[in-house]
């Protein structure tokens, strides 16, 4: 699964140190035009899936004891931020944030 697939949760565990729910987005694609519009609009779709995730209370399928707080969600990706993806991803967080969810990103290591 990955950003391809924007109507799933690719993976989902609860941090072993502040028992935060953690949802994956795999992200293989490139920044690299034409595909960066496609790519973002792909991305969007992913992100408000995880918010509908939360907001609806399908993670208390997965966690019934879920208390409503914070949910961190974690992109990891293959390719790094270009200027666009940084404008996205500062706006992404600001929306993610009144959902009470925080958003990170992390590069693979080649």
């Amino acid at each position: 699964m990955s950003v391809l697939e924007t109507d799933l949760i690719d993976y989902i565990y609860l941090d072993d140190q502040d028992e935060t729910p953690v949802l994956v987005v795999s992200d293989p694609l490139t920044w690299r035009p034409p595909e960066d519009q496609r790519h973002l609009d792909m991305l969007r779709e992913k992100l408000n899936a995880q918010i509908t995730f939360i907001e609806t209370g399908q993670i208390k399928t997965v966690w019934p004891k879920f208390d409503g707080r914070i949910v961190r969600v974690e992109v990891v990706a293959r390719c790094p931020l270009t200027d666009t993806a940084n404008h996205f991803y500062a706006a992404a967080r600001k929306a993610m944030t009144e959902a009470n969810m925080e958003l990170r990103f992390q590069l693979l290591d080649a």
